[in-house]
């Protein structure tokens, strides 16, 4: 389905231009995620894709004809189109608007703003916030980034207590690209969690990535088995010439992972991968063997599964007092793993003295989907500022039942004082303070007048991610 930005938008908003007083020649929005979000801070992502696959259009006639009929056909009438304006768009080239915010990357609490879109010239004032409904969607990579920030802060907490901060960036796997509900939905929402991690299959977060971010080969996987090649070799000898198979046909120098319950898990690990042929060519491989059971409780199987893979391999203890299973040898849980119970599951292990590095994990809906949606962290847009007649004009929302939503009220910039506290002090100033002026604004301008101002690399934002993290815990023991 092709683009077009005359028409990609919440049906409602094409009349919107003949229901605001006459006479604005300026309209001003801003987005945050408000007060009662999931999450106190939200780390900012996805604002280039939506530019650079929206805004950046360049309108014809022929989108201009096709808006006006989408429109008739929604409405029954063409008079909610405003089809003067849109032609003057295609004639001057590009879209009148100033878009800011904040860099991706950073991670801001919430209640603050974090971008703003303005028109930029008066005839297209009234227009303006037809463009919200593809700005919004700038929800989804920032709620996914901010979920991943959460898990990753979760995991370094116990990689600090047990284990090894080499595998950390390989803890939480991506496995979401079949469970997602589109092709985009998983590029965006697996750009998002690669900030973080750097595990993933899927491949189209790593396009993502390149193509708008400018930066190659941030994912990485492994050779990893599935059921229908586990059980392409039948049950009992067949498992054994199955795990066979993936010792002698893979690189003896990478990682590989054997799924384990096409049949019997514990007795996988016991009997197949106990075997002493197959022991002694786990033994013998410089390459991390990882055995993924897919089935049961996560808490009953992973702990079931490390005491046998005790029993076979050994274990020993690392420097910080915890055991290790001996060999090389690991599990990986990729079934019901979402935060709360990745959270649950370390903390089991550790307090059976087991070390985070016998385990990794994956995540498919528990990461993309399951309770991600607007509200998680409440995102809104709201216009806060116009000019009537050249004249200034604050607006606000401020409903008595639901004072959450109460939005914020004129200019706004986002502030962050370090001299005070090293984490930053983020606030957002209203042009009705008094300080608003002297505010050195943290909203750059990011896309104006058809022009893409700013356009960080992957591992601008990734830096900048982590920096916001580090500088966070350390103020946080100071």
């Amino acid at each position: 389905m092709k683009k077009n930005i005359c028409c990609d938008v919440d049906a409602y908003k094409i009349c919107h231009w003949k229901q605001l007083p006459p006479g604005i020649t300026k309209l001003y929005s801003y987005g945050e995620s408000r007060t009662g979000s999931r999450f106190p801070d939200v780390c900012f992502f996805g604002l280039n894709t939506i530019i650079k696959d929206h805004f950046m259009q360049s309108v014809t006639t022929e989108m201009i004809d096709e808006a006006e009929e989408e429109s008739f056909l929604t409405f029954g009438t063409k008079e909610y189109f405003n089809r003067e304006v849109w032609e003057r768009i295609r004639d001057i080239g590009y879209l009148p608007i100033r878009i800011k915010a904040v860099k991706e990357g950073s991670v801001i609490p919430i209640s603050n703003v974090l971008f703003t879109i303005e028109s930029t010239e008066p005839w297209f004032a009234l227009n303006v916030n037809s463009l919200e409904t593809l700005l919004m969607h700038v929800w989804y990579p920032t709620t996914i980034a901010t979920n991943s920030m959460y898990i990753h802060k979760d995991l370094k907490n116990i990689v600090e207590k047990s284990g090894s901060d080499f595998l950390l960036p390989f803890m939480c796997h991506d496995f979401s690209m079949r469970g997602v509900t589109c092709y985009e939905q998983g590029a965006r929402g697996g750009a998002a969690h690669l900030i973080w991690f750097e595990g993933t299959d899927t491949m189209s977060a790593n396009r993502l990535i390149r193509d708008y971010y400018g930066m190659k080969g941030r994912a990485k996987s492994v050779w990893a088995t599935e059921h229908s090649v586990a059980t392409s070799f039948g049950p009992g000898r067949g498992e054994i010439e199955y795990v066979k198979h993936q010792l002698n046909n893979s690189p003896k120098e990478m990682i590989i992972s054997i799924v384990a319950d096409s049949y019997d898990t514990f007795n996988f690990c016991k009997n197949v991968i106990g075997d002493p042929e197959i022991k002694q060519m786990i033994i013998d491989r410089p390459g991390r063997v990882v055995i993924r059971p897919d089935s049961g409780d996560p808490q009953e199987v992973i702990v079931t599964c490390l005491h046998i893979l005790e029993d076979v391999f050994g274990s020993s203890i690392n420097d910080k007092g915890y055991k290790i299973l001996n060999h090389n040898i690991g599990l990986l849980q990729g079934d019901g793993m979402k935060r709360e119970t990745i959270k649950d599951l370390y903390e089991l292990i550790l307090s059976q003295n087991w070390s985070s590095d016998n385990l990794v994990v994956g995540s498919g809906g528990g990461l993309m989907q399951e309770g991600i949606t607007r509200d998680t962290q409440r995102f809104a847009i709201k216009a806060s500022y116009e000019e009537v007649n050249g004249k200034p004009f604050n607006v606000q929302k401020d409903p008595k039942t639901a004072s959450f939503k109460k939005s914020k009220t004129g200019m706004l910039k986002l502030t962050c004082d370090r001299e005070i506290d090293p984490r930053g002090i983020y606030q957002t100033i209203s042009s009705t303070d008094k300080k608003f002026e002297s505010a050195v604004d943290n909203l750059d301008v990011v896309f104006e007048n058809g022009i893409l101002t700013r356009d960080q690399n992957f591992n601008d934002i990734i830096k900048i991610a982590h920096a916001s993290i580090v500088i966070d815990e350390e103020s946080l023991v100071n």
